[in-house]
């Protein structure tokens, strides 16, 4: 299973008029979450400015809280989040009615938060238990933080090193750097070149995540993602496929050991 699309819309402003994103479920992974009618508290700033002779629609803001819930009856995981809305013209540019010609308004939804988070990407089952929590980590901030998010998924790559026995620490005690470990990784096995292409990838944007200016933005994380999730396939999901295959190929049929 790759990135879950409906992340990408999550991601964006989710004008009022147009369906919300159905998130794959975090729990059960099976069903879609749907989510209710978002509940608004309008910031005090805005509400005092509606006195204004001037007063725009577009000076109206605030938060919101919806309530999202599986909708695999087995499961019904409930799903709650945060965000802020704000006003602003509509995709429909203009009202076109006899009594009113002018712009239509509408307003925007912008996650920052749910809980329980959804899952970034799926992780195979058998990825490091470290490397999991890692992925765990950055699904928990993915709309909160870009830039935590996006170092948490290097810190996914740092792990799965960390698990081949690619050292952290020089012998001096001090740490080495990611950059320099995926290299000794790669370079300790010919067939491994394409999928450190894919782990640099991460790390670049891990370190763009880091730095007191980080602009990254959650689909931009989301597009890392999709990149770590393509190197955990073909080290991980590839290989377990190909084990099956081979008890097929030794069966010459189902393979039916318990």
């Amino acid at each position: 299973m790759p990135v879950d699309p409906a992340l990408f819309n999550l991601a964006k402003p989710i004008e009022s008029d147009q369906p919300w994103p159905r998130p794959t479920c975090p729990t059960c992974q099976a069903g879609y979450v749907g989510f209710s009618s978002p509940t608004e508290q309008e910031g005090h700033a805005s509400i005092a400015l509606r006195g204004h002779p001037a007063f725009d629609p577009e000076w109206v803001s605030g938060t919101f809280v919806i309530r999202g819930q599986c909708e695999n009856p087995e499961c019904q995981q409930a799903v709650n989040g945060t965000g802020d809305f704000n006003v602003g013209y509509s995709q429909e540019s203009y009202i076109d009615d006899p009594e009113y010609y002018g712009p239509s308004y509408s307003k925007y939804y912008r996650v920052t938060h749910l809980h329980p988070p959804m899952l970034l990407m799926p992780i195979p089952q058998s990825a490091p238990g470290q490397v999991r929590e890692a992925v765990l980590r950055a699904s928990r901030v993915l709309f909160a933080d870009a830039g935590l998010a996006a170092t948490a998924l290097r810190t996914a790559v740092e792990r799965f090193l960390t698990s081949e026995n690619i050292t952290a620490h020089r012998t001096t005690g001090s740490f080495r750097n990611v950059h320099e470990r995926i290299k000794e990784w790669r370079e300790a096995d010919s067939q491994r070149p394409p999928v450190a292409d894919l782990l640099f990838a991460v790390k670049w944007l891990g370190n763009a995540g880091t730095h007191e200016d980080s602009d990254l933005t959650t689909n931009e994380v989301l597009d890392g993602a999709r990149v770590l999730d393509e190197a955990f396939h073909r080290l991980f999901t590839g290989p377990d496929i190909d084990a099956h295959a081979r008890t097929i190929n030794t069966a010459m049929g189902p393979s039916r050991q318990p």
